[in-house]
């Protein structure tokens, strides 16, 4: 019982960082917004770990993600989850496509970014930049938020 109630603590704290963040600004481009990315605190020598956001295309056009990027992995890729006779499987999204006057949101046991061959020990509330490549070849820089790996437990149950 206490646990659940540290649970929903946790969870009722996250939903205020959310919803009200201290500099309560999305990163905005051509109609595209991009809100409230996280990812959890790394283990020393890890090297790979998932990042979850939201996008919102408010605009009056399809609008397609070439690639990802950032400072701190070498290599950034879309995965989905796919369960198959009891088997999770993820796979790689290539053509990310976010329609008009529509949204994408990246979270656990979904689609999410996975950061490959981390440059750096992730700590909490750390931030880091993360390059969304738009095929306009326009770029839009937005900020990921590193959680206390304790948390991902809320998150995941």
């Amino acid at each position: 019982m206490i646990t659940n109630i540290n649970n929903f603590k946790y969870l009722l704290l996250l939903s205020f960082f959310f919803i009200f963040p201290k500099n309560n600004k999305a990163d905005v481009y051509d109609g595209l917004t991009v809100h409230g990315g996280y990812t959890f605190e790394t283990n020393k020598g890890q090297m790979v770990t998932a990042v979850y956001l939201s996008f919102f295309n408010n605009s009056e056009v399809d609008l397609e993600i070439k690639s990802f990027s950032t400072d701190i992995a070498e290599r950034v890729e879309m995965h989905d989850i796919k369960v198959s006779d009891d088997i999770v499987k993820m796979f790689e999204v290539t053509n990310v496509k976010i329609k008009a006057k529509s949204e994408l949101f990246l979270q656990p046991g979904g689609k999410h970014l996975m950061l490959f061959d981390l440059k750096k020990k992730l700590n909490d509330k750390e931030t880091f930049t993360l390059n969304i490549n738009l095929k306009n070849k326009k770029i839009l820089a937005t900020k990921i938020m590193v959680l206390n790996k304790k948390l991902k437990e809320n998150f995941l149950n």
